[in-house]
This record gives C-alpha cells, structure tokens and sequence, in this order.
C-alpha cells in the first residue's frame, strides 16, 4: 500500500529511462485532466456497481433536474458538505485523489504473447495557454496480438473509460481480439492501420501511425498542444478538446469545462459551460459528456447535462467559431449521423428522439422512440440501435430496440433482460444479457450483466451467445471500468 504522494511503482519501472521514471513520478502531483475533464462521466455514472461509489445522499431526478434549469441555480446550490453532496461529486473527490497518489490503469489479462508501447506524458500545457493547464496523465498505452486482418474491423469506444478495445468481426459470433488501446484517443485509418495521439511536449502531441501487421509505427502527423482525448477527423484538420475550468463562486460554483477547437492550424478556446450538480444512482447514471465533431469537419456538438446548474448542450460552427444553436435543457445527448452534419438528439424519455440540421433545424423522426442510453449508428448509418426501459417510469425491464432511419420505424429486437446494444459491423448487432439484481449485488439499479454477450443477424432475428477468445472479451480488457467500456464505435470499412 503506498502512502498519498509516494511515487508509484509501475509494472515496466525496470525498463523505463531517467527521464521517464522522472515523468511518472511528477505525475501523481497533479489533478489529471482525462480524470477531471473526460471521466467525470465515468465516476458519475454507470458504472457505479462496479466502481462501488454509494452514499445516502437523495438522487437527482435527471428530467426534472434538466428542466427546472435556470441562469442563477447554479450560484445558489448549498454547499457540498449539506444536504447535496452527491455521489458524483464524492466520486470526482475519490478521482483526485487517485491522480495525486497513483493514477489508476485499466488492468487486463495476458492470454498470449503480445506487443505493447508505452509512452511517457510530460507536464505540460497547450499553447494558447487556457486558464487550467493540462496535466499528466497515465502513460498511453497500445498492445495488439494477432497481427492484421483481410475483413472487417470494430473499434469498440465509450465515453466513460480511457480503454478502446478493437476487435476482428469477420465473426461476429467469434470475434477476434486485435489490439487494446488505453490512455489515448485513437481512429481507424486504413485496413492494416489506427492513428492514435502520443504528447511529446507542452506544445506538441504527434500522432502516431500504428501498422497491425507489421507492429510498426510512423509519425503521421502532430497538434501544436498536449492532448490525449478528445473529437478529432483522421486528416488532422479539425480537434475538440476540453480542459477542466476551475470553480469560482462568481461564475462556475461548481466548476466547469473549457472547449478548445483546433481547426485552420490555430487552437483556441471556444467556449466555457458549467458543471451541473446531480447524481442518479440507477443502471445507466448519469448522461456522459458530449463532446463531437461532425464527420464533415463542419460543426462541433458539446456539453454536458450533469444536473441542477448544467448548461444546453450547444453547436458551434467551425469556420468562424460562433454558436449556432443551444438546445432545450431537456436534451441530454447527441451523436452525428456516419456522414454529412445531421445530428440525433436524445431526451430525457419519454420524449421521442430528434435530429437537427443548421439547413432546417430541430425536427421530428417519424416513428421514434425515445433513444434512452447508449444510441449507435449502424455503419451504413440506416439504422440506430439504443436501450430504452419498458416503461421509463418504471425503471425495471430493460429493453434493446432498433431504429429504421429510412423507414421510419422502431422495432423491439428482443423480448428479454438485455442492455447496452451495439453494431459490430452492418446487419449485425451485439448486447449484454441481464438479471434482476439480488441484495448481495448492491447494483445500483434493477438489473446487472450476467456475463453473457449475444450476437443478433437483423436479417433474420436469430441470436447466439458470442464464443469470446481467453481474455479477449470487452469485461476483461476494460478492469475497473468493467462493461463500461461496451460501447457503440467506429469502423473499417467505415460505411
């Protein structure tokens, strides 16, 4: 057990240089900005069954919460030592401290030999300099076996962790485990290839090109700043990043998040939105941050609806930096269809989802449904895949549902205890099984993952469980983020 502030030891100590043992060990000084900034949603959240974050605290009702929003809330919430002090807020206290003693790693078998790089992430802070420097975070960290594959690929990617799993889905039923990617942002490039960001300097983050079959790796590219996470397209032209905002009683009582854009080769601060208050100790937790770049490189979508305080989430335009558009309050996420700038809007069920469009703005899906946790767009982008509740008031039969964009219809794709719904490739979708939970379980919801993961073909309906490799499935790459790290991606080909 290491005592706060004690530099810890990693796993590789004996193989790291000076200057890398140097790096690590500043590293537990300081507050790290994926943990602040990006994994708020994760503490928050979710995963709170596994992460074991409980306190007596009332719940926030998140429909009521988002609504009763006004400009002046946030300036009178009670202090955190009354009567709101939240799970969420007690879990980001537990995550600071985590970052100033040893920042934690997700842990992950080694079924077979494999090839890892590691990274060293200086102190260090972008330029233009915001008014909270990024800090060090736990050392990017990329391990692939297998080497390359002829067919199609997943990158499996979640709001809520540091971890992307990618996988072979030439099987879906058989998946394959390529690479596990962890403390970085990465993308799919080509057949044989994945970007991801390695920060060299304080004013420097390269993007490194990784080969699957050969296990090379080439400088591809760089930012003018320190990044490790964040929105960005594959040629480098455009990033959305964020870094913490430090709370003041004036403006940001409770803190908030800076949006920084990268696009024309200039980074700038875009804009700056408060952190709500809230908490939800449910199956699902509170709605993770948004933060994304449309894939025409056009628009930027960020925000984050986190309870009593929270800002709309809001659409800035990349060519001149303004605003176009907020949203209602009661509008918790938003995800770019595959190509173009059409966004999906998500509401706090039973309000049906929406898209918006700067040509025509916010309208009405014909036959939707309210996308409740975790929408997805297929590849082709014909279809959006999502978990919703039987009866959203009664928050104890979670179903999986699939959207017919083009048809405009909602289709039930199981009758049974399933949750977390994902396309691994076109025509085929994945899920997680579910049980009721019992009291020995502490879930913070009805029901919980039995470990069982099903494969469903839509052409036909029928489902098998999926035949996961030793250590390959997602549970046992993601460690404490656990099935967190289920979660709709990206993928090769890409339509």
């Amino acid at each position: 057990m290491q005592a706060h502030g004690e530099r810890p030891v990693a796993d590789d100590e004996s193989f790291r240089t000076d200057e890398e043992r140097n790096l690590a060990g500043r590293e537990v000084a300081h507050v790290c900005d994926e943990w602040a900034a990006r994994d708020r949603g994760a503490v928050a959240g979710l995963w709170r069954c596994e992460l074991r974050f409980h306190s007596g605290c009332d719940s926030w009702d998140e429909r009521q919460g988002a609504r009763e929003y006004d400009s002046d809330r946030a300036a009178r919430q009670e202090s955190p030592t009354g009567q709101i002090l939240l799970n969420g807020l007690a879990a980001l206290a537990v995550v600071v401290t985590a970052c100033g003693s040893a920042a934690p790693t997700a842990a992950s078998p080694s079924p077979s030999s494999r090839a890892t790089v590691a990274t060293a992430s200086p102190t260090a802070s972008p330029s233009p300099t915001p008014s909270t420097a990024p800090q060090p975070t736990p050392l990017p960290q990329v391990t692939c076996h297998g080497g390359a594959t002829a067919g199609p690929m997943f990158l499996m990617s979640s709001a809520w962790t540091t971890v992307q799993v990618l996988y072979d889905v030439t099987d879906p039923v058989r998946p394959r485990l390529l690479c596990k990617i962890a403390n970085t942002s990465a993308h799919l490039f080509t057949q044989d290839t994945f970007e991801y960001l390695k920060p060299v300097s304080a004013a420097e983050t390269d993007v490194m090109l990784h080969s699957l079959g050969s296990g090379n790796e080439s400088h591809a590219g760089k930012f003018p700043f320190y990044v490790t996470a964040g929105s960005w397209l594959a040629d480098q032209t455009v990033m959305a990043y964020t870094m913490p905002q430090i709370a003041d009683n004036a403006n940001y009582p409770n803190g908030g998040t800076q949006v920084w854009l990268y696009a024309q080769r200039r980074a700038a601060l875009l804009y700056t939105y408060r952190s709500g208050i809230g908490d939800c100790i449910c199956r699902f937790g509170l709605p993770p941050p948004v933060l994304a770049v449309s894939p025409d490189g056009q628009y930027v979508v960020a925000g984050w609806i986190a309870g009593k305080g929270s800002e709309p989430l809001a659409v800035y335009r990349v060519s001149d930096r303004t605003k176009v558009t907020s949203f209602d309050p009661g509008v918790m996420g938003a995800l770019w269809d595959r190509t173009g700038h059409r966004l999906f809007l998500t509401s706090f069920a039973p309000t049906a989802a929406q898209s918006w469009t700067p040509e025509v703005g916010v309208s009405s899906l014909t036959g939707a449904a309210a996308w409740s946790f975790l929408p997805g767009v297929s590849p082709d982008g014909s279809k959006v895949a999502y978990t919703a509740y039987v009866d959203p008031n009664n928050q104890v039969d979670p179903r999986i549902y699939a959207y017919d964009v083009k048809a405009g219809a909602t289709r039930l794709l199981v009758d049974q205890l399933r949750t977390q719904v994902i396309f691994p490739k076109d025509g085929w979708v994945w899920s997680l099984d579910e049980r009721p939970c019992l009291p020995a379980d502490q879930c913070p919801g009805a029901t919980t993952p039995t470990g069982r993961v099903y494969a469903m073909d839509l052409s036909t309906g029928a489902e098998r469980e999926i035949v996961w490799g030793f250590g390959d499935d997602p549970h046992g790459q993601a460690g404490i983020y656990g099935w967190g790290v289920f979660a709709p991606g990206e993928f090769w080909p890409a339509t």
